[in-house]
């Protein structure tokens, strides 16, 4: 399980990172992610030494932090094209 909770922390991190880059709300983060604000909020407390949030699993949050990572990497990209 230490495994797990290691990319769990590292992959929102990231997604943190990338949001932070593009300045992203933290409503739009949570929206990008699919999660209630509770979810949300304890999500987020796992890159801090919190327990692993027991909904959604870890498995459907590892797919949608990679998804919306890769979005909003996507997203940087296009806009540093345009400027």
């Amino acid at each position: 399980m230490q495994t797990s909770y290691a990319i769990a922390c590292r992959q929102f991190r990231v997604f943190d990172s990338v949001g932070d880059h593009i300045e992203l709300t933290e409503e739009e983060r949570r929206r990008m992610l699919l999660l209630s604000a509770d979810e949300y909020w304890a999500w987020s407390r796992v890159s801090q030494g919190a327990p692993l949030p027991a909904q959604p699993d870890l498995p459907v949050m590892l797919l949608r932090l990679g998804t919306a990572t890769h979005r909003l990497a996507m997203l940087t990209e296009q806009r540093g094209a345009l400027a």
